[in-house]
Formats: structure tokens, sequence, C-alpha cells
């Protein structure tokens, strides 16, 4: 059943994803740099010291140009934006999108660096973290005590988070991303932010916990960067060495998260989890594990993690089946079989393959069950949500 829901699940809208790499700007690897003020629309204004921020030629963690800024201190520092023009923009959100989405990668330094989504309220063709309603949602990362790892509201408000949880430091590269629903709260949005540790060799994100569906002060009704129809420009600030920047993404992204608790296998809790892009053409894997060898299971698909026909989930299934502290956490669309591995503790694993057109915005959710010896000759994993592109 689940090879003929697909299709009619991502029947509408193609994913859309704008990239700037810097690397049709002009740059030097000696510092200070090629100066990035008047390059290909961009803006730059230095405080408290004569090196302006620039562009390098080879010093990105790619080997392609980067921004970089290497003055050090308290109060030394940059403001740079871009404002969209026919050279390369970012289509406009509509303010109904809930996988709203903007990522870069940067290289850690002390005082702090943001990025973040912005419009030229006052017209004067310049971004500043001085102007009035002119930044919409950040981020800020910092190695410095009082700084670490921050999501900003539209309203400049923030959550915080400590990096030492995240096995970041100061000079590493990470690419932060940021998810946003923006018809959460009636309009006022709720945004997510991850983190993948480039440096690290990390090759996937990792949710922050602390920084996950926080309020995002956003209001359709104004007419600045707290209304999320206007933006239309980048900006950043780095304050003291050494921060670089470099690849920014903006769009619509999907993610997987987990919720609920799974119940034993055979070997221990099944749990259940979910890798891949979500992109055209990828392929969503699911994988439960500690299960019997050679076992038939399942994955449950369904579009609620709420209600099963009018019964309220989650749905303790002990009572019915006679299983120990198994839950129903995925309301029942469709199944697709499946047979664990051959050596225990075994694996269930589901292949999705995505399409080439994706209904933006969907979410379903997703569940593994497996007949093995357990109470009740059955085990239950945990349930992931699916929110695609």
């Amino acid at each position: 059943m689940l090879r003929l829901l697909l299709p009619l699940l991502f029947a509408s809208l193609a994913n859309a994803q704008f990239v700037y790499d810097f690397n049709s700007l002009a740059g030097s690897d000696t510092h200070p740099f090629t100066l990035l003020d008047g390059q290909d629309n961009w803006t730059e204004e230095t405080f408290n010291t004569n090196n302006r921020c620039g562009v390098t030629a080879s010093l990105s963690h790619d080997g392609t140009p980067a921004l970089r800024f290497q003055e050090s201190g308290p109060g030394f520092g940059c403001d740079a934006s871009r404002i969209n023009d026919s050279n390369w923009l970012f289509p406009p959100f509509a303010g109904i999108e809930r996988t709203a989405s903007f990522e870069v990668d940067i290289k850690v330094g002390f005082w702090g660096g943001s990025f973040g989504l912005a419009h030229d309220t006052n017209g004067d063709g310049v971004i500043r973290g001085s102007q009035a309603g002119e930044r919409g949602v950040r981020f800020m990362i910092g190695s410095q005590a009082n700084q670490q790892l921050r999501l900003y509201a539209a309203d400049q408000t923030f959550a915080q988070v400590p990096l030492s949880g995240l096995g970041i430091s100061g000079g590493h590269w990470v690419r932060v991303r940021v998810i946003m629903d923006l018809v959460a709260d009636g309009g006022a949005g709720r945004g997510s932010l991850f983190v993948m540790n480039i440096t690290q060799g990390a090759t996937d994100f990792t949710a922050v916990a602390g920084l996950q569906e926080i309020p995002l002060a956003l209001d359709p009704a104004a007419l600045d960067a707290t209304n999320p129809i206007f933006w239309d420009a980048v900006w950043l600030h780095f304050e003291g060495a050494t921060y670089e920047l470099d690849n920014i993404d903006i769009g619509r992204r999907g993610f997987t998260r987990s919720y609920g608790t799974a119940c034993n296998g055979t070997a221990g809790p099944v749990t259940l989890t979910a890798t891949g892009t979500l992109e055209p053409l990828s392929t969503l894997t699911l994988e439960s594990d500690n299960h019997e060898a050679s076992a038939i299971g399942a994955t449950i698909v369904g579009f609620s993690d709420a209600d099963q026909q009018g019964i309220p989930l989650p749905l303790l299934l002990d009572p019915f089946l006679g299983t120990n502290g198994c839950s129903l956490h995925c309301a029942i669309f469709g199944t697709v079989s499946g047979t664990t591995s051959g050596t225990a503790p075994a694996t269930l694993t589901q292949n999705l393959n995505m399409p080439h057109i994706i209904w933006s915005g969907i979410t379903f959710y997703v569940q593994h069950v497996c007949f093995e010896s357990v109470p009740g000759g059955l085990s239950f994993s945990n349930g992931v949500l699916v929110q695609l592109p």
C-alpha cells in the first residue's frame, strides 16, 4: 500500500534552494584580504579598526573563497549585507511555508558571529544592526562564555545554549541550519536550529536541544523585517577574530524528528531512526534495532500522531495485545512489510525513495512494529515525524 501511497503524497511543488557561495567574487589569501564592500551588491561597515571584512581566495573549509574578518577584541567588528538583485536572489516567502529555511557555513570565532534574513526597511540600501526593524530571524555563535549558540526571534529576543555539549570549539567550521514554521502560533512562527560540525567530519545535522520550536515573534501585519514576506536580504555581523563564512543556502527544507517511546524487542528498546536529505530522488532510510533475527515486521505510515479513528494517540497497547510498555504513536493509513536482518540483535530497514516532485510542506508519521519473542509477540518502536520540504 505504501508504494501506491507515495506518488499521491509527492504531487505538487518542486523543492527550492538558492545557494550563494562567494566563488564569483575577487579574493586574496593575504591579510587583510580583498575588500568585500562594493562587490556584487555587498555593503560592509567596519567598527573600531581599519582592516575591513574581506574575501579570501581559498581559505574556506572546501578550499574556495569565503568571507573573513581577522581583527581581534571586543568592539572590533563588521556588519555586512546583501539585498536581492537580478544577479542573485532568493524568491520571497509567502508567509505560509512550514519548512522555510536558511543555512550557512561559519568558522567559529570568539566574540560572536551572526547571520540571518533581513529587509531594508528604511530604504537606504544597507542592513545594519543599529537600524531598527531590519533584522529578521537570525542565529549567533561564539566561543566566549557569554555568547555560545543563540537563535534570535524577529523581535531580537533569543534562546541560548552552551557550545560545550555540542562538541563545538573556536576555530571549528560548522554548518548551521534554521528551519521555520511561518504558520505556527497564528503566524508568529516557530523555529528550530540544527548544526553539522564540518571540522569534526559530521555528515548529518544534529537538532540542538534547547533551540527547537522556539517562538519567532513574527508579525504578518508588520511592514518591517518581523514580517517574513518582506525578507529580501541577508545580514551578518562578525565581532572579533577569526570568523569566516561561506555557502549561504535559503529556501525550504525537510526534516525528521523522533517522538514517543519504544518498547523492547528481544535485545532491548527498538529505537527507530530516519536518515536522508528528503531532497528529490534521494532515499529516506527507516531503521529500527534490537529485534529478533529474521523476523517479520512492518512500517506503519499515517498522517496524525494525535488521533486514530477517534481514539487519542499515543495509545497504550498492553491492555489489548498483552505487550509490555508498547504504544501506538502513529495513525494507521498504510503499512509495508519487511524482514529483519539475519543476525541478532537484528535491524528492520525500509527505504523510501523520494520522487522528482515533492508536495511542499506535507507531514506524515511512521512507526515500526515487529513480530518477535516478547510479551504479546509484538514490539513497537518510537514514532518519527517526517516533514517534507
